[in-house]
C-alpha cells in the first residue's frame, strides 16, 4: 500500500491542473535548452533584454487550453514590444502536437519539455506560467489557470515591459 501511495501521490499532484496557487520568486533563474516543434533549439538564457513568459503545458490539461487563446492574443499585442512567449510541452507523446498546435492557431514557439526541465522549475500543476523580467529574473510565478486571473497575468507582463 505505501509503494501505491508513493507512486500515486506525484501523479495527483503533476495532474492536478485546476487549482490556482500564486507562488514567490524564489525558483532560481536555471536556464534551459530545448528543441523547438518544427526545428531549432531554445535557450532560456538566449532571451535576455526581453520579458519572457514560459507556460507549463500539455494538450490533455483543461486549464492549460483555456489559457493557450489568451497567451496566442498577449504573444502577438506584446512581441513588438519585447514579450516572449515559450510554450513547455510536457506531453509524453509528441506526436498528438502537430494538430493541437494547428487546430489551436499557436503563433508563439512550442518546446519539447521534459521532467528535468519540470523538476528544475518545481512544477507542480499545470499549467504553469513564469514570467522573466529583462534581466532573466523571475518576475511573476503562477500555477493553474482561470478566466479570471488573465488581467493579473497581462498587468504582470504590462509591468515587466515597462522597465
Amino acid at each position: 500500500m505505501r509503494k501505491l501511495i508513493l507512486l500515486v501521490l506525484p501523479m495527483i499532484l503533476f495532474l492536478s491542473c485546476s487549482g490556482t496557487r500564486k507562488t514567490d520568486n524564489s525558483t532560481n533563474n536555471i536556464n534551459f535548452t530545448l528543441d523547438q516543434f518544427g526545428g531549432g533549439i531554445v535557450s532560456l538564457a538566449e532571451q535576455k533584454g526581453k520579458v519572457v513568459l514560459v507556460d507549463f503545458w500539455a494538450t490533455w490539461c483543461g486549464p492549460c487550453r483555456v489559457a493557450i487563446p489568451h497567451l496566442v492574443r498577449m504573444y502577438n499585442e506584446y512581441k513588438d514590444q519585447g514579450l516572449v512567449v515559450l510554450g513547455i510541452s510536457l506531453d509524453q507523446e509528441k506526436d498528438v502536437l502537430p494538430k493541437f498546435i494547428k487546430d489551436n492557431n499557436i503563433t508563439y514557439p512550442i518546446l519539447y519539455g521534459n521532467q528535468q526541465v519540470a523538476k528544475a522549475y518545481e512544477v507542480q500543476g499545470i499549467p504553469t506560467l513564469v514570467i522573466f523580467d529583462k534581466k532573466g529574473k523571475i518576475a511573476f510565478r503562477e500555477v493553474g489557470f482561470s478566466d479570471e486571473n488573465i488581467s493579473t497575468l497581462e498587468q504582470k507582463i504590462k509591468d515587466a515591459l515597462a522597465q
